[in-house]
C-alpha cells in the first residue's frame, strides 16, 4: 500500500514539474514573438519617408527646378581600377646608365674593330687583340642585360633603341607624357587586353583623360596580387605629378551593357551614397539611391546600369538637386 501511494505522491510531484515547464515555454514563445513584432515595427517607420519632399509648384520653381527622363543609353563592359602616377626618376636613370654602357661600347667596338685589322697586318700582338675582343664582348654584353633588366621591369615602356628611348625621356622630363599604374580588384581579372582606358582624378572629374597606350604591368602589385597595366598618358590638360592618385574604367571586348546617361547636376553625394531627386507626384520628390558605373563621355555625366536605381519611368531632377536635399534637410530639423 505504502509503494502505491509513494508512486501516486510521485506521479503527481512530475505532472505538476510538467504544468511549470509547459507554462515556462509558453510565455518564452509569446516574448520572442513580441519581439520579433517590436523589432518589425521599426522597419515599417524606416520607409522612406524621410527621403521625400513635398514642394508647391511655386516654390519649386523659386527654386529653378529642372527635370527630365533619363535617357537610354549603351556602355561597353568596363572594369574598374584604381593607381597612381608613376615616378619617371627610375626610368630616367636607367636610361642614363644605358646611355654610358652604350658609349662604352661604341668605344670598345672601335678599338676592337682597329685592333683586328693591325692583327691581319701583323702591326699589333695577338694578346692586344684578344683584350680589345674581350673588352667589346664584355661591354656588348653589359648593355643587353641593362635593356633585359629594365624591360623585365617596365615592360614594353622601356625600348631597346636608343632614338625613341631618348625622345620618350626628354617628354617625360617636359612633362608631355606620364605614365601610370592601375591594379584591378584582386578577384577581377581578365585575359584579354583592355581596348580603351579612360582616367579620372579626385577633384577633376570633368576633366578624364585618356590613355594612349595599354601595356600590361611587367611585375604584380606586392599587396594586391591583383592584375595590373601601365597606362600612357600624352599631353594631359593638366599636370600629372608623381604619386597622385587616381581612377581608371577599362573598356573591355564585349557585348555593350544597357543603361541611362544621368546628368552630373542630377547627383547628389550624401551619407557616403549617391542619389537623385525623383519626381513622383506634382509635388512630390523622392530622393532614391543610384550606383554611379562609370563616366560618359562630354555632358553626358555618368552611366547607370539597369537594376542601379533607374527606370525609364523615372523624371529625375537635373537642375537644382542640392536645393531640394536643403529642403529635405532643414524639414527633417524642423519636425525634431
Amino acid at each position: 500500500m505504502k509503494k502505491v501511494l509513494h508512486f501516486l505522491i510521485t506521479v503527481a510531484v512530475l505532472a505538476a514539474l510538467g504544468e511549470v515547464l509547459w507554462i515556462g515555454v509558453r510565455k518564452q514563445e509569446e516574448k520572442l514573438a513580441n519581439g520579433k513584432e517590436a523589432a518589425a515595427e521599426p522597419a515599417e517607420e524606416a520607409k522612406p519617408e524621410e527621403y521625400t519632399v513635398m514642394l508647391e509648384k511655386k516654390k519649386a520653381r523659386a527654386l529653378g527646378l529642372e527635370k527630365e527622363q533619363p535617357q537610354k543609353t549603351t556602355l561597353q563592359a568596363r572594369r574598374r581600377a584604381f593607381g597612381t602616377v608613376l615616378d619617371p626618376l627610375p626610368l630616367l636613370t636607367l636610361d642614363g646608365e644605358l646611355a654610358t654602357a652604350e658609349a662604352a661600347l661604341a668605344a670598345s667596338k672601335a678599338d676592337n674593330e682597329r685592333t683586328q685589322a693591325l692583327v691581319a697586318t701583323n702591326d699589333t700582338s695577338k694578346k692586344a687583340a684578344e683584350t680589345a675582343a674581350a673588352q667589346f664582348l664584355a661591354d656588348k654584353i653589359k648593355v643587353e642585360s641593362l635593356i633585359r633588366s629594365a624591360q623585365l621591369q617596365w615592360g614594353s615602356v622601356f625600348k631597346a633603341d636608343a632614338a625613341p628611348r631618348r625622345a620618350l625621356m626628354d617628354e617625360f622630363v617636359k612633362g608631355n607624357v606620364a605614365l601610370v599604374r592601375v591594379d584591378v580588384m584582386p578577384d577581377d581579372t581578365f585575359a584579354a587586353l583592355p581596348k580603351r582606358a579612360r582616367l579620372m582624378v579626385l577633384g577633376r572629374e570633368d576633366q578624364p583623360l585618356e590613355a594612349s597606350e595599354i601595356i600590361p604591368a611587367a611585375v604584380a602589385d606586392a599587396k594586391t596580387q591583383s592584375q595590373g597595366f601601365v597606362l600612357r598618358v600624352d599631353k594631359p590638360v593638366f599636370t600629372l605629378r608623381p604619386g597622385m592618385a587616381l581612377t581608371a574604367w577599362l573598356d573591355l571586348p564585349g557585348e555593350p551593357r544597357a543603361g541611362y546617361a544621368v546628368p552630373r547636376s542630377a547627383i547628389l553625394r550624401h551619407d557616403g551614397r549617391t542619389w537623385v531627386y525623383a519626381q513622383e507626384e506634382e509635388e512630390k520628390y523622392v530622393r532614391k539611391p543610384v550606383t554611379l558605373d562609370s563616366p560618359l563621355d562630354g555632358e553626358q555625366g555618368w552611366f547607370v546600369a539597369e537594376g542601379g536605381g533607374l527606370s525609364s519611368d523615372d523624371v529625375v531632377v537635373v537642375t537644382g538637386a542640392a536645393s531640394l536635399l536643403s529642403e529635405e534637410l532643414k524639414g527633417g530639423a524642423e519636425a525634431e
